[in-house]
């Protein structure tokens, strides 16, 4: 279906681009009149002009982001201190505080990767039914905590006493459980830990906007340490019109909008609408966005980082959005040998899921 869709939409591209071709040799040569594709250029060039949000300044992505690991010598020397004056390398990421190793988006699992020396970690922000801000990855808690139920359609006196450690692997060894935190709680420990944060939001609804401008107003040192982060690039606008020194990032993959799940090279992943025609529609959607995204979405919002699935990163990738000013870390790298891959070759800070084994970070 993409293929199809993908072959269909570079038809229709190559048929505009002649008929433009025609258009101004037209203008130019039998009308002597400036073509409209210049004019309609101008427009649209000076419409993202005015709707722009400027990245932070140079200074305050540094301050959260470190040094780029791009600019790192060959033997990677630099101070991993946090203190004023003293550089760092963001190098790696626990995903979801490194969910492999403990419960994943627990306290637990964020005073541990401080307690291996990982300066950054990633949690996953969504809204419980009545607006509490709570740190929690899915949709459902059916995963998680083995229950069944809707996060959105649940109060957080429904969830708070759910066990997130029924299906954990390691789940033996917290003989006493572990809790979904509070937005407030996770914040309150990473910061206090020094690290800096990517937070993902998950939720979907306007409200979420709001509830990340009262976290900075409450912890302005998230100006500092904090990365916002989001699939949905008007999230990221919202948030940064109303607070444009906010460091945010825009996350993508392949085949968002008509797949649950990217597989890479496996096999599609399920389709997130049975229905055919909303399907198409999605696929038609994927490209269109993909093609936006490259080009002008990037810019409009401001991004800082770009966060992209492991398996679409490559030299050029990364070398494209450094010309732009825009830094590119990869989820979720979790072999050895990935990780020796975006460490030392592509030089990208990677999110993983286990810090076992890491070194240098």
């Amino acid at each position: 279906m993409h293929g199809f869709i993908k072959l269909i939409l570079s038809s229709a591209l190559l048929w505009i681009f002649l008929q433009t071709i025609w258009s101004i040799l037209i203008s130019v040569f039998y009308h002597f009149c400036i073509p409209w594709i210049v004019w309609g250029s101008i427009i649209i060039t000076v419409g993202l002009k005015i709707a722009r949000i400027p990245q932070p300044h140079l200074h305050i992505v540094q301050e959260v982001l470190g040094v780029n690991p791009l600019s790192l010598k060959k033997d990677n020397n630099v101070s991993k201190e946090h203190g004023t004056g003293k550089q760092f390398c963001m190098r790696v990421v626990a995903h979801r505080g490194g969910g492999y190793d403990f419960p994943e988006n627990s306290l637990t699992a964020f005073r541990n990767s401080k307690n291996r020396g990982c300066n950054a970690v990633e949690l996953d922000l969504r809204l419980t039914k009545d607006n509490i801000p709570i740190v929690f990855h899915d949709v459902t808690i059916d995963r998680v905590t083995g229950q069944t139920g809707v996060v959105k359609d649940m109060t957080w006196d429904q969830l708070k006493t759910l066990d997130i450690t029924h299906n954990h692997p390691l789940k033996d060894k917290f003989v006493e459980g572990e809790k979904i935190p509070l937005l407030n709680d996770a914040l309150n420990e990473c910061l206090n830990n020094e690290q800096r944060i990517i937070i993902d939001i998950k939720d979907t609804r306007i409200e979420i906007v709001q509830t990340v401008l009262d976290a900075y107003k409450k912890y302005p040192k998230l100006f500092q340490r904090a990365v916002v982060s989001c699939f949905n690039p008007i999230v990221i606008y919202m948030i940064r019109r109303k607070e444009p020194q906010i460091v945010t990032s825009l996350a993508w993959r392949p085949q968002y909008f008509s797949r649950t799940t990217y597989l890479g090279f496996d096999s599609p992943g399920p389709v997130r609408f049975s229905n055919p025609f909303k399907h198409m529609a999605a696929c038609l959607l994927d490209h269109i966005y993909e093609w936006a995204f490259y080009h002008f979405v990037y810019y409009v919002v401001g991004m800082s980082v770009f966060l992209a699935h492991k398996d679409t990163i490559s030299q050029r990738v990364v070398q494209e959005w450094n010309n732009r000013g825009i830094r590119v870390m990869a989820w979720t790298v979790n072999l050895p040998s990935e990780k020796l891959h975006f460490s030392r070759l592509l030089k990208v800070t990677y999110l993983t899921d286990t810090l076992l084994h890491e070194k240098d970070m």
